[in-house]
């Protein structure tokens, strides 16, 4: 009689315990299967950038050549400096090693003027403003580490010339005023750029980029009734991040 009773309950255990490690493994199988689904997903071949470009600028300079021109006078002593760009875009791959790269930033160059004694003081720094569109095409080798080069050209629309004059007041005291300047200059002019340097694969969504890079305007600040045929010129760097979509 107990072996009679004894079998039933062992299989009645049997079917609950199989019951319960068939449940386990199913639920671990419909946790697991997102997190894989997610890591075999392929990135799009699309990127998001965003850099900044400290630039060592300056300018070729030239009087124009019709009535409104000038004589450069104390402009043929200005100085380069350094300035600041910055711009946002997206890359997308053109085939294995080639992207295409269109953005949106503010750029900008700069001229500087000094001239200073004892009891005089004439000093200003002109900054040439521009909300400007890079369009590049670049050419990568490599994987989390790659060589980067790229040729392009930016669109700029022109903001305004601001003009940080210093001067000494009646009490021989520095004095700084800012001037906008508006008139006589192209709204539309054009860069040629060259970028060349390194990007780099930090995990499947995002990574960094440094570079090196020329810019030269080719077209005239000064509208025709300018004074001056003025085109200027940037060397210096761009780094910033990436984001894979």
């Amino acid at each position: 009689m107990k072996r009679i009773l004894f079998l039933p309950i062992l299989l009645v255990a049997f079917n609950i315990g199989a019951q319960i490690i068939t449940d386990d493994t199913e639920t671990t199988k419909e946790e697991e299967t997102p997190e894989k689904v997610k890591e075999v997903r392929e990135k799009s071949g699309f990127e998001l950038y965003f850099g900044a470009s400290p630039s060592y600028t300056f300018r070729t300079l030239t009087p124009n050549d019709n009535l409104f021109g000038e004589e450069l006078g104390e402009r043929k002593f200005e100085e380069a400096a350094w300035t600041t760009s910055y711009a946002a875009g997206v890359r997308s791959k053109l085939n294995k090693n080639l992207l295409f790269e269109i953005g949106v930033g503010y750029t900008s160059n700069r001229e500087t003027y000094d001239f200073t004694e004892t009891d005089s003081v004439y000093r200003y720094i002109n900054t040439y403003r521009h909300i400007s569109f890079p369009i590049r095409v670049a050419y990568t080798y490599g994987e989390e580490i790659s060589f980067y080069g790229g040729i392009g050209v930016m669109p700029k629309a022109f903001l305004s010339l601001k003009r940080e004059i210093t001067t000494l007041d009646l009490n021989d005291n520095e004095v700084t005023e800012d001037v906008i300047v508006k008139e006589k200059f192209n709204f539309f002019v054009i860069d040629a750029i060259a970028t060349l340097g390194t990007r780099i694969q930090l995990n499947p969504h995002y990574g960094l980029f440094a570079m090196l890079e020329g810019r030269r305007q080719l077209t005239n600040n000064y509208n025709e009734q300018g004074p001056y045929i003025r085109k200027p010129y940037a060397v210096g760097f761009n780094f910033g991040i990436q984001i894979y979509l």
